[in-house]
């Protein structure tokens, strides 16, 4: 995991807010796939996790738009359905209590490169930021609809901030908000170079490994402070789309 911590002291609301804003930074960052993808967020009473309601495109979130959901996948608060990969998110909390927040989507790039028998490699920044703590999970059975399923992702999953999952999409996971949807960016982007790379017909080639190492010469660790200032450049552009753009903030946000 990034060098981040837990997010203290925060509401509910000011959570969920900033977890609306996330979908929608993620909406322009390629994470688009219909009303399919949620992100989770913990919930600080211990009482399940906050869910992305099913029915909605990233783009469309706002703050009313989550439901609580219990570890068991049954819905104790909000209105609104709740998307069938709940699993996803229960049995990564289950399994980390580290894990504060979980994205599961489908940006064309990973999962295209899902399909690929390769390991990602450090092509530009954004690859080598992932260096260790990708995983791949290789079964190719549709949706993760069980706990069982989602169970064995976990395990695959293991330690690391993300994995690839064959046919399907991408699933990270994050201490903060922030850190997983950084994570989530960031290996669409290292996809999408490497499919780039590949696709070229010249001959490329990423760090070597012992560089990719703790302490080497091209290994690139996110503290809090670069987590803090990428997160607020992404931040910055989604206002000033949204201000560009006015009828695209969700209505229960345009206040």
């Amino acid at each position: 995991m990034w060098d981040v911590k837990p997010e203290h002291g925060k509401t509910i609301e000011g959570q969920l807010h900033e977890l609306a804003r996330a979908h929608r930074v993620l909406a322009l960052n390629g994470h688009v796939n219909m009303t399919l993808g949620h992100m989770a967020w913990r919930d600080p009473e211990g009482r399940g996790f906050w869910l992305k309601r099913s029915g909605l495109g990233f783009e469309e979130v706002g703050p009313e738009d989550f439901i609580l959901v219990d570890f068991d996948g049954n819905k104790i608060f909000g209105s609104g359905g709740r998307h069938a990969e709940w699993p996803i998110h229960s049995e990564i909390f289950r399994a980390r209590h580290d894990v504060h927040v979980v994205v599961h989507s489908h940006p064309i790039n990973a999962a295209i490169f899902s399909a690929c028998n390769a390991e990602l490699n450090g092509v530009c920044h954004e690859g080598v930021m992932l260096a260790d703590r990708v995983a791949y999970y290789r079964k190719a059975q549709g949706l993760i609809r069980t706990i069982e399923q989602g169970r064995d992702l976990a395990t695959v999953l293991g330690v690391k901030s993300t994995v690839l999952m064959k046919n399907h999409g991408v699933t990270t996971c994050g201490q903060t908000i922030a850190a997983a949807a950084l994570a989530a960016i960031f290996v669409e982007k290292a996809c999408n170079a490497q499919l780039t790379a590949a696709a070229s017909q010249f001959g490329w080639s990423g760090p070597d490994e012992i560089d990719l190492q703790p302490g080497g010469a091209a290994r690139l660790d996110l503290n809090q402070q670069l987590i803090a200032d990428f997160w607020s450049y992404f931040m910055r552009r989604l206002d000033a789309y949204e201000t560009e753009h006015p009828a695209a903030k969700p209505f229960n946000e345009k206040a």
